[in-house]
């Protein structure tokens, strides 16, 4: 009986013994544990820490290094050196002459700080008469400065950006409230898209050692348009439709209803209004109808831009960009159906297998020109014979197709541009030719009409000579 008393006893000992056990290895394993998390969260807070300075000193660094790049000019870097290198060589080596050029540069360094203190507080007024320039013509822009602070504003410099150049203008001392007009002229500028800006003013010392630039005004883009010149009105291409377009003309027959006149001797009889006639009911009074007239006018203007369609080295393409910007302005003047085509780029590898043409906005004139303003010239650019096929086949209903190319088109090219074009139409060709000997002339063979000019102001006096 006892010893079946004491195996049960032995036995809950070692059950207890293993699960203490068991209890001092976890609170082992947990203590290790909790102090292996410690050591990491410590080291992990420690690297994150550095992690934010060595973030924080950088950008400090690259601050510092972008404000010495912008604020120091060569002359002040040159100071600088002067003063790191020069000053302590001539107290070691006992050199009076380099610590004097040191020592003198510092002084400069000194001086030039001043001049940067303060914000530029300036307000700046640029408008231009238009929203456009007109290629090869000076425009008036006036420039004002003027002072929204409450106090004196130093001498400063103006910096106007254009283009590819930099034009500078000096600002004097500014009181509260004061306004400086400047007097700027933006100079003659070829065609194209113009960036004008950033407007920067700047200030200095006087021996430029140091600057600090303020933007005031931001870069924008002006459209600079070709040179046109208003042509004379013209019926060249016009036919006759019922189908057409009404007009401000009178006829005696047509669609569209105007207006009623007396008859007269010699009317035709077929188009007396016989109701308001009798309603008058005056004895050998006849009333006759009148109508609009509608007229059918498709005009394209085929502009070549391939540069072996233009003399080299000269101002024939610009030319015929003019030629073609009047001519489309003048169509649109006159209410005309009107399409500007021009040939697009081709590359080289695809030259033969593809074919694209250019089609400018002609809704209004200034969508006409600005699209101009981005037509260049090209090797890529299609020949003439495909420009005009491919504007035949898109514009079936065209009446007069004008073809805008170089001197270096002849005549035989000329003709055989033709055959791409429909017969029955009018075809006319403007040839601009910037050589010396070149005279404005009319010629007209195998029934095309050919327009030479030297330059723009000649197209006008042609078209109204010799084309009614």
């Amino acid at each position: 009986m006892s010893n079946n008393e004491t195996r049960p006893t032995k036995g809950k000992a070692k059950a207890a013994s293993s699960a203490a056990g068991r209890t001092q290895v976890r609170e082992a394993t947990a203590t290790i544990s909790h102090g292996t998390q410690t050591v990491t969260g410590r080291v992990s807070l420690t690297l994150s820490k550095f992690g934010e300075v060595f973030g924080q000193a950088a950008s400090a660094v690259r601050k510092g290094f972008r404000w010495v790049s912008e604020t120091v000019t060569k002359v002040g870097l040159i100071a600088i050196i002067f003063v790191l290198l020069w000053v302590p060589l001539g107290v070691l080596l006992d050199w009076p002459e380099f610590a004097f050029l040191g020592a003198v540069s510092a002084i400069i360094l000194s001086v030039a700080v001043p001049f940067l203190i303060g914000g530029n507080e300036y307000e700046i007024g640029f408008d231009l008469p238009d929203d456009h320039l007109i290629a090869g013509e000076h425009t008036k822009a006036p420039i004002s400065v003027t002072n929204t602070s409450n106090h004196l504003q130093l001498p400063g410099v103006l910096e106007v950006q254009i283009g590819g150049g930099v034009e500078e203008f000096s600002i004097s001392i500014l009181r509260a409230g004061d306004t400086k007009l400047i007097d700027y002229a933006i100079p003659a500028q070829r065609r194209g898209v113009l960036k004008l800006g950033p407007i920067t003013t700047v200030r200095t010392d006087p021996i430029a050692t140091l600057r600090r630039e303020n933007k005031l005004l931001e870069e924008r883009e002006i459209f600079v348009h070709p040179q046109t010149r208003q042509l004379p009105r013209t019926r060249e291409g016009i036919l006759r439709d019922l189908e057409g377009d009404p007009t401000t003309s009178i006829v005696d027959s047509d669609m569209s209803f105007q207006s009623v006149r007396e008859y007269v001797v010699g009317d035709n009889p077929k188009h007396i209004h016989w109701k308001l006639t009798a309603k008058i009911g005056q004895a050998g009074k006849f009333m006759l109808r009148q109508y609009e007239e509608s007229r059918r006018s498709k005009m394209i203007v085929i502009l070549a831009a391939n540069t072996s369609e233009y003399r080299a080295n000269s101002d024939e393409y610009e030319i015929a960009v003019s030629a073609a910007g009047s001519l489309g302005l003048s169509a649109i003047r006159d209410q005309r159906k009107i399409s500007v085509l021009a040939s697009d780029e081709i590359p080289a590898l695809a030259r033969g297998r593809m074919f694209a043409i250019k089609e400018f906005k002609v809704q209004t004139k200034r969508r006409l020109l600005d699209d101009l303003c981005l037509v260049n010239a090209s090797e890529q650019a299609m020949g003439l014979k495909d420009v005009c096929r491919l504007a035949a086949a898109k514009h079936a209903d065209v009446s007069l197709a004008i073809i805008v190319v170089g001197s270096t088109v002849t005549p035989r090219l000329m003709q055989q541009i033709k055959m791409f074009l429909p017969s029955n139409i009018g075809v006319l060709f403007v040839v601009a030719d910037s050589s010396p000997d070149a005279e404005p002339k009319f010629a007209e063979v195998n029934g095309m009409k050919i327009f030479t000019i030297q330059e723009i102001q000649d197209l006008p006096g042609l078209m109204g000579r010799f084309i009614r």
